[in-house]
């Protein structure tokens, strides 16, 4: 009953523990129906939390949700190193931790706030000559990752366990950062090494997990048509953190022909918010997103939707 508006969305899935983000994907296509999904990044396949889905035509928006800043929680285990930087690696030390009182804690945020070159984790889907880095690490061969640059903006210690030697942190962060190879480099600050024992992301770009649902409840959608909540969002309104400009109607075929439009084709300019501009007709139906500059007037297509 619920299939028909899944196509040509953008939905909201809060993927469970176990499984990797390519069989969540997987599963989404046979319970819909969809045969075209696409994701705005994966989550580890130990993480739970949001997955962004774009289906159908909506593929094209995927692009779009990809540099979005990403918020999560995760519990650091201090003391153990794992080979993985999670629970499911081996384990290949085991030192004490120091006792860490607030001020040493606050002085631990502000050592890892801001931006910084983190190495990801041998164990991750980076490709190297086109072979991934786990598979070459699980083969037996040196792996050797490159630091990348990225962006610890928000950083808290929510919850310290002294008993249990752990620190509960929410970060909010750049993509491309791996909160894997934060916990490890947090515990080699601290001196007794560390690893990630649990993750889940709360929030990708301006998309929440609130507002997603589960497998089983995608499931009893697609059997009833009802759900808890908007896990479904139409391309127009995925895309509200964007400029807009709505153009005249005889505009719209010069655009889908990717013509470009002049600034006498222009009803209504919305310069607040995020570049790239999305291109609406006068009844608000998305055409087109464009990079666009106004006083210097350029246009330049990123996509064109025809209807």
């Amino acid at each position: 009953m619920g299939k028909d508006i899944l196509n040509d969305a953008v939905l909201l899935l809060d993927k469970h523990e176990g499984i990797t983000s390519y069989d969540a994907v997987e599963e989404v296509k046979r319970i819909s129906g969809i045969r075209k999904i696409g994701h705005s990044g994966t989550i580890d396949k130990f993480a739970s939390g949001l997955l962004v889905l774009c289906t159908g035509r909506a593929t094209k928006l995927t692009r779009y949700f990809l540099d979005g800043n990403k918020r999560y929680r995760g519990v650091i285990r201090l003391g153990i190193r794992t080979d993985t930087c999670d629970s499911e690696g081996t384990v290949i030390s085991r030192i004490p931790c120091p006792p860490l009182d607030s001020s040493r804690l606050a002085g631990l945020v502000g050592r890892f706030m801001g931006a910084q070159f983190q190495v990801p984790p041998v164990y991750s889907a980076l490709k190297i000559d086109g072979r991934r880095a786990s598979d070459r690490a699980r083969a037996g061969e040196q792996v050797e990752l490159q630091p990348r640059r990225v962006v610890i903006k928000e950083l808290a210690v929510v919850e310290h366990d002294p008993e249990a030697g752990t620190l509960t942190v929410d970060v909010l962060c750049s993509k491309g950062t791996y909160i894997r190879a934060l916990a490890r480099d947090i515990g080699d600050e601290l001196g007794c090494g560390a690893h990630l024992t649990g993750l889940r992301r709360t929030a990708s770009g301006h998309f929440r997990v609130e507002d997603a649902i589960g497998i089983d409840e995608l499931r009893e959608f697609v059997r009833t048509g009802r759900s808890k909540g908007a896990f479904v969002r139409g391309p127009l309104e995925s895309l509200g953190f964007m400029k807009r400009i709505v153009v005249k109607e005889e505009a719209v075929p010069k655009i889908l022909n990717g013509v470009r439009f002049v600034k006498e084709d222009i009803l209504a300019v919305e310069t607040e918010g995020e570049e790239p501009f999305i291109i609406l007709d006068g009844s608000q139906n998305l055409i087109a997103i464009a990079g666009v500059d106004i006083d210097n007037w350029s246009v330049s297509y990123l996509n064109v939707f025809s209807s």
